[in-house]
C-alpha cells in the first residue's frame, strides 16, 4: 500500500468513525463540565439526546463512505450501518426511561456514560479489526460499571456493581485469550483478512486444537455479555439489586454488543467452511449445546419467580438461548452460505424485536408505583392493575405477549425467523440436530409463556393489590408507548426491517475478490510465516 492509499484509508475510517468520536467528545465535555457548572438533571439529559440526535444526522451523511476491508480498521457497510442506527435510535428510548434515574450532582457523569456505551455499541458494530472489536467491548464495559453506580445507590447497588466489575474482567480476559489464537493462526487481526483467509483453499488453522480454542474463549467470554450459559448466574442477582432503568439497559445493550461481536469475529469468518468442516461441526456441537441449555435454564427457573426483576433476569437468559438458536443455524452455513444468511438476520430481526419488548416491559414496570413512592417488585403487587391502571398494564401486556411469541406481536415474528433458520440450516444427516434443536426452541417458548401469562392473569383477574399510581412523565410514557406500537408494528410492517436484516447479513460475510500470496518456497519463514493478503484490482 502506497502512502498515499494509507493516509486516505486512515482518513475514510476517521469518516466512518465520525458518530462514535462526536459522542465521546460530548461525554468528555460534560464530565469535564460537571464540577464547574451547575446545571439542571433534565438539561444535561436534552444534551445527551441532542448528541445521539446529531450522531443519527452524522451517521446518515457518512453512508457511503467506504474504505478498504483490507485495510480499514472499521468499516462501514450495511451490517455496521443498520446496527449503528438502532443503537443510536433505542437509545432515546432508554434516555426516557433513565431521565429522572440519576441525583442532580451526578447527572452529568451518568449521561455521559450512557453516550460512552453507546459509542462503545456502535463501535463493536462497525469494528473490522480484532484489537478495534476489543475496545469497542471495553467502552461498553466501564460505562456500565459507572451506570450502576452513578444511579441512586444503595447496598445492594453496590454489591450489584462489585459482582458485575470483576465477572465482566474475568470474561473480557476470556474474550482477549481467544483473539490471541485467532491472531496466532492467521498472522493478522483484520477480521475480513481472517474470513478471505477461511474461504480459502490454504488452512488458515493448521492445527485443529489451536481454532478450537480461539472459538471457546471468545464465544465464553461474549457468552458473559448476553448472559448466556455458563456466564449468565450474574444476571438475577444483578437485576434485582439495579435500578430499573439500569435493568432495562443491561437487558439490552450487552446482547447487541454481544451478538455483533459474535457475527463479526466468529460467524463470518467461519461461515464460507461447510458444515462438514471439522472445525465448523465442532463449534456447531458447542453452540447447540450452549443454546439448549440457556433457554432451558432461562425458562425453568423462571417458572419459580416471584420477584418481577429476577423474573425478567431469567427471561433475558433464556431469550439469550433463543439468539444462540440463530447463531447456531449462522455456524452451521449451508449451500452457498444462504443458511448463514438466514441465521444472522433471524437474529438481527429477533434483537429488533426484543429491544422494543423488553424495554418496553420494564419501563412500564417503572411507571407503576404504590402511593407512598415503592416500585412494584413482586407479580402480586400488580394484582388487579389491569383495571385500576388500564393504560399502563394494557401497554404491559402488549410487551409480555410479545415477549412470550404470541402472534402478531414482534416477538412471535422473531422466534418464528430464529427456529425457521435453524429448520433450513442443512440438508442431510446433520440437519436432524438443527431441526431438533428448533423443535427444543419451541417447546422452551411454550413452557416460558407461563411466567408471561401469569403476571397478565394476575392484573386481571386477580385480587386488587395496595393502588398504584402511573409516575415517570411524559419521557417514560412516550418511550414505553413506543415499545407497545412497535412490538406490534414490527410484525405488521416487517418487510422494511427484514430487508435491512437482510442487506446486513449479507454486509457481514462478503469479501472484495483478494489474492492470498505465500512466502517464497524455500524460505526459512515458508513454513511458519501467515499468508499475505492482497486486495485483487482491475
Amino acid at each position: 500500500m502506497t502512502p498515499e492509499q494509507a493516509y486516505q484509508t486512515v482518513q475514510q475510517t476517521l469518516y466512518v468513525l465520525a458518530p462514535e468520536i462526536l459522542l465521546v467528545a460530548v461525554a468528555i465535555v460534560m464530565m469535564t463540565a460537571s464540577p464547574f457548572v451547575k446545571v439542571a438533571r433534565k438539561h444535561w439529559c436534552a444534551l445527551a439526546a441532542a448528541a445521539l440526535a446529531a450522531a443519527v444526522m452524522v451517521l446518515s451523511a457518512t453512508r457511503h463512505v467506504d474504505p478498504d476491508v483490507y485495510a480499514a480498521s472499521a468499516i462501514n457497510d450495511a451490517f455496521s450501518f443498520y446496527v449503528r442506527l438502532f443503537v443510536l435510535l433505542s437509545g432515546f428510548i432508554m434516555l426516557g426511561l433513565a431521565h429522572r434515574e440519576p441525583p442532580e450532582g451526578r447527572a452529568a457523569e451518568f449521561f455521559g456514560s450512557f453516550l460512552m456505551l453507546e459509542a462503545g455499541t456502535m463501535l463493536t458494530a462497525s469494528s473490522n479489526d480484532l484489537i478495534l472489536l476489543f475496545v469497542g467491548l471495553e467502552l461498553v464495559s466501564i460505562p456500565t460499571y459507572l451506570w450502576l453506580y452513578l444511579s441512586r445507590r444503595s447496598a445492594a447497588t453496590r454489591e450489584a456493581t462489585t459482582k458485575y466489575f470483576f465477572l465482566s474482567i474475568f470474561a473480557s480476559a476470556l474474550t482477549l485469550y481467544g483473539m490471541t489464537f485467532l491472531y496466532g493462526a492467521a498472522g493478522t487481526t483484520n477480521l475480513k483478512a481472517l474470513g478471505a483467509l477461511t474461504a480459502s483453499s490454504i488452512p488458515y488453522f493448521p492445527n485443529m486444537s489451536l481454532g478450537i480454542l480461539a472459538v471457546v474463549f471468545v464465544m465464553g467470554g461474549l457468552c458473559f455479555r448476553i448472559a448466556a450459559v455458563p456466564l449468565h448466574f450474574y444476571a438475577p442477582d444483578v437485576y434485582q439489586a439495579s435500578p430499573l432503568p439500569v435493568t432495562a439497559m443491561l437487558s439490552w445493550v450487552p446482547k447487541v454488543v454481544g451478538s455483533a461481536a459474535m457475527i463479526r469475529v466468529l460467524t463470518a469468518v467461519l461461515a464460507s467452511r461447510q458444515m462438514g468442516d471439522p472445525l465448523v461441526h465442532k463449534v456447531v456441537i458447542l453452540c447447540w449445546i450452549i443454546a439448549v441449555a440457556t433457554m432451558t435454564l432461562g425458562n425453568m427457573v423462571g417458572l419459580l419467580q416471584t420477584d418481577l426483576k429476577r423474573l425478567l433476569a431469567y427471561s433475558s437468559i433464556a431469550h439469550a438461548g433463543y439468539i444462540m438458536v440463530g447463531i447456531t443455524a449462522a455456524f452451521a452455513g449451508g449451500e452457498k452460505g444462504i443458511a448463514f444468511y438466514h441465521g444472522v438476520e433471524a437474529v438481527l430481526f429477533y434483537l429488533v424485536a426484543y429491544a422494543f419488548m423488553t424495554l418496553g416491559a420494564f419501563g412500564l414496570i417503572q411507571a407503576l408505583q404504590t402511593r407512598d413512592g415503592r416500585p412494584a417488585t413482586s407479580i402480586y403487587d400488580l394484582s388487579g392493575a389491569g383495571w385500576s391502571n388500564r393504560i399502563p398494564a394494557f401497554g404491559l401486556t402488549i410487551c409480555l405477549l410479545s415477549l412470550l411469541g404470541f402472534p402478531p406481536m414482534a416477538g412471535f415474528l422473531g422466534k418464528f425467523q430464529i427456529f425457521s433458520a435453524a429448520f433450513a440450516a442443512v440438508e442431510g444427516p446433520e440437519a436432524f440436530s438443527l431441526q431438533l434443536l428448533a423443535v427444543i426452541g419451541m417447546l422452551n417458548a411454550a413452557v416460558g409463556a407461563f411466567y408471561y401469562l401469569r403476571i397478565i392473569v394476575l392484573m386481571y383477574l386477580g385480587e386488587p393489590a395496595e393502588p398504584l399510581t402511573a409516575v415517570g412523565g411524559w419521557p417514560v410514557a412516550l418511550a414505553t408507548a413506543t415499545c407497545a406500537v412497535m412490538s406490534i408494528l414490527v410484525t405488521i410492517a416487517s418487510e422494511p426491517i427484514s430487508r435491512a436484516c437482510h442487506e446486513a447479513a449479507v454486509a457481514s460475510n462478503a469479501r472484495p475478490a483478494a489474492a492470498i500470496e505465500l512466502p517464497p518456497p524455500g524460505t526459512a519463514t515458508a513454513a511458519v510465516a501467515p499468508p499475505a493478503i492482497r486486495v485483487a484490482r482491475d
